[in-house]
């Protein structure tokens, strides 16, 4: 019976993980630790921050927003694709994209056209919950680009 009792009065054990600081250099930390090269512009007083990432030969450019005292509170991960040669239902199928992802996709007035998510940085974010985003978005950049051409 106390066994019992002990094992229901003993307190949860809870994972705990390291929470980084919503700023640039936090990112670009967690990235070069995961083995990527990212180049960082730190932005004046007319852009913000942003990252340039590649994967598997692609780049992704990373824009960091609502920065205030060098900490941000979102980061913006963006590609560019060429307008497929193809273009018939190209509306169509970004709205289904749209629709059905997480991320967004859209053309712009020059026919380029982009995949594009979002995170909150805003009180912090752990590595785990930035990579598994980001492999999401990675995930997602393939189905999108299998989908245009």
């Amino acid at each position: 019976m106390l066994v019992t009792l002990t094992a229901l009065t003993a307190a949860p054990a809870f994972a705990t993980a390291t929470v980084f600081d919503a700023k640039p250099a936090s990112v670009v930390e967690l990235l070069k630790g995961e083995g990527y090269k990212p180049e960082f512009k730190a932005g004046d007083d007319k852009t913000s921050p942003s990252l340039k990432v590649k994967f598997d030969g692609e780049s992704l450019f990373m824009y960091f927003s609502g920065c205030q005292n060098g900490v941000c509170r979102r980061l913006n991960v963006s590609t560019s694709f060429e307008r497929p040669k193809d273009a018939s239902g190209l509306a169509a199928k970004l709205a289904r994209w749209n629709a059905e992802w997480y991320s967004q996709a859209y053309e712009d007035k020059d026919g380029t056209v982009y995949l594009d998510a979002s995170y909150v940085l805003t009180g912090g974010f752990t590595a785990e919950n930035f990579l598994a985003w980001l492999e999401s978005y990675k995930g997602d950049f393939d189905k999108f680009y299998d989908g245009l051409y």
